[in-house]
């Protein structure tokens, strides 16, 4: 099941007369995939408060037929449970072979794009080793990330609560440098940390003793890991330590198997009367230095009927 579908996860963001409501589809005695999500009033939006939600299906390489049932009888369920409205925040493809068919299916049975953002993600399965990953590197972040890797650098994960501390302290300071407010507050992370456990982790970078950047990291499915949040704080580089915190973190899923790694959205709102979504350039150009490629990310809409 993905994190954000997790009713532990939903218990971190509930708000007064909101419940959580769910279709599981069987084959026999065996799950086939579920549909659900938070019901506000009769709308009912699967990846509440989350960066996504998406289908559930017990295998990973599904059936067309098996997720054609899994929509077709987990709605008119959901419609029973008091949902008029179903919004479905969808992960990118890369999180399982059957998300690019859960995208058609869905869309074919006249769900409608109300958001569509750019994602990026590092392909590590076929990657064996962060050696290969340096070597696939363009020369000039390679040059980057050599140059990083003779300093005095250190990487760790933030264990106690003060190393928490420390870590998001990095991270809020990284948006204040450029005028925004971290989307979690400091409140928000701990419970997520208490409730979540392993799925939720933070590493920093060091220089020093002093810590210069940070990674919130969340387990969202097995193999499949998404930074929530990164960036550097005061580090006295001549260079941002990004390259190399990246690395670390690439370094690191790589040791525990990971075949996925979500570095979230490159987009943002452009200033005007329209607010459309626009590519980040900086953002988009720094991830695709670091081995990343680019996936639309897509939120569903339609209404349902009984």
């Amino acid at each position: 099941m993905t994190l954000f579908n997790e009713d532990r996860f939903h218990a971190l963001n509930l708000g007064d007369g909101e419940r959580v409501v769910r279709a599981e589809v069987y084959e026999d005695e065996r799950v086939v995939g579920a549909l659900g999500g938070v019901l506000d009033g009769d709308v009912l939006t699967c990846g509440y408060s989350a960066p996504f939600g998406g289908l559930d299906l017990t295998r990973e390489r599904e059936t067309p037929a098996n997720v054609a049932r899994v929509v077709d009888e987990a709605l008119p369920r959901l419609y029973a449970q008091g949902a008029r409205t179903l919004r479905i925040k969808l992960p990118p493809a890369c999180y399982g072979e059957s998300e690019p068919l859960v995208q058609f299916t869905l869309l074919n049975r006249g769900f409608s794009v109300e958001r569509c953002e750019l994602n990026q993600h590092i392909d590590l399965e076929s990657i064996s080793s962060p050696e290969e990953y340096v070597q696939r590197l363009k020369s000039p972040a390679r040059r980057a990330l050599g140059k990083l890797l003779g300093e005095d650098l250190s990487f760790g994960r933030a264990e106690s609560e003060g190393e928490w501390d420390r870590a998001y302290a990095t991270l809020a300071a990284n948006r204040a440098s450029k005028g925004r407010a971290l989307s979690l507050s400091r409140e928000y992370v701990e419970s997520a940390r208490t409730t979540l456990g392993e799925s939720v982790r933070m590493y920093e970078l060091f220089r020093g003793g002093h810590a210069i950047a940070a990674a919130l990291v969340y387990r969202v499915r097995p193999k499949c890991d998404l930074v929530v949040a990164w960036g550097d704080g005061e580090h006295g580089l001549e260079r941002s330590p990004m390259n190399l915190l990246a690395y670390r973190v690439v370094e690191n899923a790589l040791v525990e198997g990971v075949r996925t790694l979500d570095l979230g959205i490159s987009n943002e709102h452009e200033p005007g009367p329209h607010g459309e979504l626009v590519p980040n350039a900086g953002l988009v150009q720094f991830k695709q230095s670091v081995l990343a490629t680019i996936q639309p990310r897509l939120t569903l809409i339609r209404e349902l009927t009984g």
